[in-house]
């Protein structure tokens, strides 16, 4: 994604600094990505033998003066005037099309292309609405606000592991950071820590150095961006924190293929200063910055300005994705991690008490996978008097009716007999041929029915 992509994306025209365009993690555009219009728009548009060889001229001149690998400007420059003949159409998608192949052919960027956008070539040319920026911003500002900042899930799993998904990067400021820490104090109090990144498509880069920072010791070096001909900036972890820093707490971050840009930079960072496992399918790879030019008569010409550098690896995920620690497919990968964090805090734990919790919710995760859950007919085969305690079938599910005690509604676990409480994830009913056994994560506190048993 450009400078202009971002703008549009975020409506932050006046609040958006130099500093922070700087600093973006910005994600790539496909090759050729021109509008859903382009081609009813082609038919009336021509491009002439003088338009085409001016816009050439206008690429070269911006290869030259800013594309990141200068290296590689003579050979793509070479390839476009060696392809003249091929670019000799009156067709702008077309023309612009080849361009990007022939660009692309050698330099194997995809961030670097040419689109035929008549309706962006206009609008970069035109002078800035104030009415227009005004409404943008505020419609992002009540889109922040609505979806809690991107911070659109948080829960605790059994055995005290604090979940957080993070949907996409927003940032309006102190109400961002002031959301921000809420949540990192809710994932300060877990025994281990997921945070999901599943499909965040990235956002604004002040909400994820902010999150990356809580891992950090004050004033870290977590990356460096590089500008060629215009400096580098080190991007570095918040001195002060509200929520203070998570250390020493397990960590596992969820990506998938559609995590991207600033999300592929927290987990990129967190991976390679080795702060947590990175859990599930390897990332889009969109890491430079790219900045977009008008180039006359109706093109949008993306060009690579910037990339990042990590402390660590000297290097950055573009183009091959960050690999996960540990693999798994998208829908799994909640689940294995949180495996894995169960397994880990059992390795650790030696009170008695909070081994029983962690192994209870083993246990559960466990149930869950042993396959379908059973049928209504099969749920009926499981009603009846079990010694003073019965099972019914109400309301479409099984029940569990002992006397003096409120009716407890079972939900099936697996397929092995094993239901649990949808009102109470710490009560359990395993049910066998003759028997059935109310369990506790605390083994003392279990319950066995059997005697005089009969059905219905």
């Amino acid at each position: 994604m450009s400078h202009a992509e971002r703008s549009a994306y975020t409506g932050r025209a006046p609040l958006l600094s130099a500093a922070l365009i700087a600093v973006a993690l910005l994600g790539a555009r496909p090759a050729i990505a021109a509008p859903s219009d382009s081609t009813e728009i082609s038919r009336s548009q021509t491009l002439t033998a003088a338009a085409r060889q001016s816009a050439l001229e206008a690429i070269q001149t911006r290869l030259r003066k800013s594309y990141l690998y200068p290296d590689l400007v003579p050979k793509i420059l070479a390839k476009l005037q060696a392809s003249q003949a091929r670019y000799a159409t009156s067709d702008p998608a077309l023309f612009a099309s080849r361009i990007t192949e022939d660009m692309q052919a050698v330099s194997k960027d995809t961030h670097l292309y040419l689109n035929f956008e008549p309706s962006w070539y206009q609008a970069s040319l035109a002078s800035p609405d104030a009415a227009q920026v005004a409404a943008e911003n505020a419609f992002e500002i009540e889109d922040a606000r609505n979806f809690n900042h991107g911070l659109t899930e948080m829960r605790i799993l059994p055995g005290n592991i604090r979940y957080l998904k993070v949907d996409g990067f927003a940032w309006i400021g102190s109400e961002s950071a002031t959301a921000y820490d809420a949540a990192m104090r809710f994932l300060k109090d877990g025994s281990a820590i997921i945070i999901d990144l599943r499909s965040n498509g990235g956002g604004e880069t002040e909400a994820s150095n902010y999150l990356l920072s809580h891992f950090f010791a004050p004033d870290a070096l977590m990356l460096t961006v590089i500008s060629p001909g215009q400096g580098n900036q080190e991007v570095r972890s918040q001195k002060q924190l509200p929520a203070g820093r998570l250390k020493d707490v397990p960590l596992f971050v969820l990506t998938n293929g559609r995590t991207r840009s600033a999300a592929e930079a927290v987990a990129y960072t967190i991976q390679q200063f080795r702060l947590g496992e990175i859990v599930g399918e390897r990332t889009q790879g969109a890491a430079h910055i790219s900045d977009d030019t008008a180039i006359a008569p109706f093109f949008r010409l993306s060009v690579p300005i910037s990339y990042t550098v990590n402390p660590v690896s000297n290097a950055d995920w573009e183009g091959v994705g960050v690999t996960p620690t540990v693999a798994a497919e998208s829908a799994m990968a909640l689940d294995t991690a949180y495996d894995l964090a169960l397994a880990r805090l059992l390795r650790t734990t030696t009170n008695s008490e909070k081994r029983n919790f962690l192994l209870w919710a083993q246990q559960g995760l466990t149930a869950h996978r042993t396959g379908a859950p059973p049928t209504k007919e099969a749920l009926f085969r499981l009603t009846g008097r079990y010694g003073s305690a019965s099972l019914e079938f109400q309301d479409g599910a099984l029940t569990l009716v002992r006397a003096g005690r409120k009716p407890v509604k079972l939900m099936p676990m697996g397929s092995d007999g094993l239901f649990e409480s949808d009102e109470d994830d710490t009560l359990r009913v395993k049910i066998s041929k003759r028997a059935l056994d109310v369990l506790r994560p605390v083994p003392s506190m279990n319950e066995h029915y059997a005697d005089d048993f009969s059905t219905d």
